[in-house]
């Protein structure tokens, strides 16, 4: 089986994609799976891209990367778990929409969201390289 990657952009503008934490893509394999953050925002968390990064601020040690999505109505963090875990067991299985390996689950470039619960992304926590 193929790996299927995960794409995530949180800028408006194309042209200003060019910063750490405006877009990233993960392996489906890295996802660890999504916690509610407030009624509207749905925390989803990823493997590391670096596997310890060590949070200067805090002191503590960072073990994942966060993604967070907005979501179109209040309390429908279920929902959008449920049809994204769907999404992500077809694609993995090999389903015809995602025959490519590439899924764009939520784009605010393009307003392309993967689900119909998701309707924007808020932040995105990642590390990165200097």
């Amino acid at each position: 089986m193929k790996e299927v990657y995960l794409y995530f952009r949180t800028i408006a503008a194309v042209g200003d994609d060019d910063a750490a934490g405006e877009s990233a893509m993960y392996p489906l394999s890295h996802f660890c799976g999504g916690v509610p953050s407030a009624a509207d925002t749905l925390n989803l968390y990823f493997k590391p891209m670096i596997a310890v990064q060590e949070d200067a601020q805090a002191g503590a040690v960072v073990n994942n990367d966060k993604i967070v999505v907005s979501l179109s109505a209040n309390n429908t963090h279920k929902t959008v778990l449920q049809d994204l875990a769907r999404l992500f067991s077809g694609a993995a299985s090999g389903g015809s929409i995602y025959s490519d390996g590439f899924i764009s689950v939520a784009d605010d470039a393009t307003s392309t969201y993967a689900v119909a619960g998701i309707n924007g992304l808020s932040t995105m926590t990642a590390p990165t390289l200097s």
